[in-house]
């Protein structure tokens, strides 16, 4: 589940509030140890353009692979 949060500043530090259905969901205590992946939102976004227009020119190449063998036939 992903879950978009800002950080806040706590003393020196910054913290990230957990949402409550999270910790439910999850049964999160005070004395586990989580992983946290951390990626900014529009980097994100960004890879998910790049993978969209990639998937584009990976189509369009296969159309004009298939045009170039059909040319290759008639000639």
């Amino acid at each position: 589940m992903d879950v978009i949060a800002k950080p806040r500043k706590w003393g020196n530090s910054m913290g990230v509030i957990i949402p409550k259905e999270l910790v439910k969901t999850n049964k999160i205590t005070l004395r586990d140890e989580l992983v946290i992946h951390i990626e900014k939102r529009n980097a994100r976004e960004k890879r998910a353009l790049m993978k969209e227009g990639y998937k584009e020119m990976k189509e369009e190449l296969a159309k004009v692979n298939k045009e170039w063998e059909k040319s290759d036939y008639e000639e």
